[in-house]
């Protein structure tokens, strides 16, 4: 977990934000203390699973950590470099629209079917 940590911080956001994820993604991707960790975890006495089995954990699990932590630290690199906005996408995208504050409630028109 300490390598997920510190593949990705705040400092190599802000030095290549084009390519950082994909940098720390590899670097830990290319780590094999992780998956030596993890088999001797899966192959103790109580567990003791194949390595077939192991081999598919690891390439599920492994990517939603880093997924995990990534965002983690985006998400506070975003709290204090963005602008926070309270007015969310969504109720722009509704096909109905209220104007003059809810008194008039407008639909818009149907489309015309060829041939009418």
């Amino acid at each position: 977990m300490q390598l997920i940590r510190s593949a990705f911080t705040i400092a190599d956001l802000l030095r290549a934000p084009a390519s950082c994820f994909k940098e720390g993604k590899s670097l830990v991707l290319r780590n094999i203390s992780i998956r030596s960790k993890l088999v001797i975890l899966c192959q103790s006495k109580p567990l003791s699973f194949s390595t077939a089995a192991i081999d598919e954990v690891y390439k599920i699990i492994l990517p939603k950590m880093i997924h995990a932590r990534f965002a983690v630290v985006f998400r506070h690199w975003k709290s204090i470099h963005c602008e926070k906005h309270e007015v969310a996408l969504r109720p722009k995208l509704k096909a109905s629209v209220k104007v003059n504050n809810g008194k008039d409630y407008k639909k818009r028109p149907a489309a015309e079917q060829p041939g009418e």
